[in-house]
């Protein structure tokens, strides 16, 4: 197997950062508890990742669970939204505006995760 990249690394501890910051957002939350687990199980999952490929199993669990979680909240406000909706005013839709915006960001943790995960598991 072929060693780490030195960008792949980087990439890493970039998603670690701005998952972490995440944590820290959600603090006004209405729920915050359960989007600061999210976060930071994502945070940890992918500052783990480059130093051993066993780890991209854990990272491949929780990108599956933000997007099953992602697609559960997509499907409630799929058909009230357009995609420009989500840079709107929160008051011009409602809570369906914040249910697509949750899910968006349970997005990018999914594609994040995963696809690290996937590159990770190819590497020594």
């Amino acid at each position: 197997m072929r060693p780490v990249p030195r960008w792949f690394i980087g990439i890493c501890w970039v998603l670690a950062v701005l998952f972490s910051l995440s944590v820290g957002l959600q603090i006004n939350d209405p729920d915050p508890v359960r989007w600061m687990v999210m976060y930071g199980a994502a945070g940890i999952a992918v500052a783990v990742l480059p130093a051993r490929r066993v780890f991209a199993w854990g990272a491949i669990i929780v990108g599956l669970v933000a997007a099953a979680w992602g697609a559960y909240l997509g499907s409630q406000v799929f058909d009230q939204l357009a995609i420009s909706d989500l840079w709107m005013k929160m008051s011009e839709k409602g809570g369906a505006v914040e249910v697509g915006r949750e899910a968006g960001g349970l997005a990018i943790v999914a594609v994040g995760l995963i696809g690290s995960s996937a590159f990770r598991a190819t590497r020594a």
